[in-house]
Parts: structure tokens; C-alpha cells; sequence
């Protein structure tokens, strides 16, 4: 993305202060209820559990969760989506939701019940770090959720139309099984399947969340061509345009907490 986009790639707070509210619209708090993480959120928890949402971004486990457990402590980078979450929270009247501003796993949190990770460790660079840390907070069970299946995938076409040839996929739950696996973990794996709710209100505004996607050019002839192909590749439902694929599959990966004894040399400082 760095290559493609100069200055606009970098996963970093800044990379998501300009979409927050396109995440807070699209991953509600509404669907979280619905979504098969949260239900395996609500059997590994109760009354007295506390929480750790590691890039917890918007709030949408957070704000479902802290209706129903003790205390929820969420972490993320970037403050623009902690605001969501603080807006939310005060809007529910939450008073057990403490956020904390900061990168896991370099901020300190104290140990709790439960740790969890939703849709970050793709984008992590050191992925045994993050999920030592994780482990490490984490007194009777840690579960980490991601995709089943590499999303560049879907838009392989539209990929290739811009960019001459293929992505190079993504990492998926078989890639983070198999870094437990690496730190001595034999976690266990359910896949699931999750209603995808993207949706578009015009087509407008289904070019700029593409265009963003695909890593494009902000220019009039890249915002033509996405006006010429999106109507072919999204379908209408209940009035507006979505993607082709209605379902797409996830993983819950988890584990007891504390399972991870050692950390590679290279990775140790951080966890």
C-alpha cells in the first residue's frame, strides 16, 4: 500500500482517522449482537468476567459486551475511533468500558479474565509479539477472530484491472494457527460463517470505499472507470448496492490464557 500510495499506506493511527465513521456505520454495535464472535464472547464470560478488546477501534464487542461482564478495558491506537466508543458508551450510560490509547502490545494492562482480538492481527507486523501479549494478559482464555479466507481474493478481478496482475493474499487463520502452533499453542479452531453487511447507499459512495480498497489514484478518470465497472460487480439489495458475496467465512481462534511460555529472541522484547 506504501508503494501504491506514498504518504496514504501506512497502517497507522492516521491511516484510520478518516474511517472511522465509514467502520462505526458499517460495523455497528447492532450487527455485533448478531455476529458469531460475539456469541462465543458471551459463553466465555458472565457477570464477574473483565475484558481486554486489543483493537477494539470503534466499540462494537465493547459497547455489547460491557452490558454483560464486569469490566471492559478497550485498547486501540488511534484516538478518532476511541471517540466512537466513548460516544456510544455514554450514550448506552456504560460506565464500565476504560479505554486505553496505545499499540499492543507496548501499552501495559493489567491481567484480566478474558483477552480478545477481532479482525487486527492481519495487519499486525509482529504477529508472535501481539499475541504474546494477548496470552499474557489473558488469566483463563484468549480468542483471536479474522477472516477464513483472504477478502483481496474476492476483488481479484478489480485488482487486476487497475494494477496488471494479482495481490498477493493476505494472511488468514491458518497463518495464526500456525504461529501458536510455532509458540506452543494448540489452539482451538471453529470457522464460522458472517453475513456480510456492506452496503452502499449510492454509487457515489461505493467508488470512494473502493477506490480507497484498491489503493487508487484520487483522480477523475480512476473515479470514471470504478462508476463504469461497480454497477456490474455490486448487486442491489433492499434498495441498496452490495457486494457480491453475501456470506464470507471467519475463524475464532482460541486458547486458555498463559499458555505461551517462550517467545522467539527477536520478538521477546515486545511481549
Amino acid at each position: 500500500m506504501e508503494r501504491l500510495a506514498p504518504g496514504r499506506g501506512v497502517i497507522g493511527p492516521r491511516f484510520w482517522d478518516g474511517r472511522a465513521q465509514r467502520y462505526a456505520e458499517r460495523l455497528s454495535v447492532e450487527a455485533a449482537a448478531k455476529d458469531p464472535f460475539y456469541r462465543r464472547l458471551c459463553r466465555a464470560t458472565g457477570a464477574r468476567t473483565t475484558v481486554a478488546d486489543v483493537g477494539a477501534g470503534t466499540g462494537r464487542f465493547s459497547i455489547n459486551l460491557a452490558a454483560r461482564v464486569a469490566e471492559v478495558i478497550a485498547v486501540d491506537p488511534t484516538e478518532v475511533m476511541l471517540d466512537h466508543l466513548r460516544q456510544e458508551a455514554a450514550r448506552r450510560q456504560l460506565t464500565n468500558i476504560r479505554v486505553v490509547t496505545g499499540a499492543w502490545p507496548d501499552v501495559e494492562v493489567e491481567p484480566v479474565d478474558v483477552a480478545f482480538s477481532s479482525y487486527v492481527l492481519p495487519l499486525i507486523e509482529d504477529a508472535p509479539a501481539f499475541l504474546a501479549g494477548l496470552d499474557r494478559v489473558a488469566r483463563r482464555r484468549a480468542l483471536v477472530y479474522l477472516g477464513a479466507f483472504s477478502s483481496d481474493a474476492a476483488a481479484d478481478p478489480l485488482w487486476r484491472h487497475f494494477h496488471g496482475g494479482p495481490r498477493m493474499p493476505g494472511p488468514s487463520y491458518l497463518d495464526a494457527a500456525d504461529v501458536l502452533a510455532e509458540l506452543g499453542v494448540e489452539a482451538d479452531v471453529e470457522v464460522v460463517e458472517v453475513v456480510n453487511r456492506t452496503r452502499y447507499a449510492t454509487l457515489a459512495d461505493a467508488v470512494e470505499d473502493y477506490r480507497d480498497y484498491l489503493v487508487l489514484a484520487d483522480q477523475p478518470d480512476v473515479r470514471r472507470e470504478l462508476e463504469r465497472l461497480l454497477p456490474s460487480w455490486l448487486v442491489r439489495r433492499r434498495g441498496t448496492l452490495a457486494p457480491p458475496l453475501r456470506y464470507v467465512p471467519a475463524a475464532v481462534i482460541s486458547w486458555p490464557g498463559g499458555s505461551i511460555t517462550s517467545v522467539p529472541p527477536d520478538h521477546a522484547s515486545h511481549a
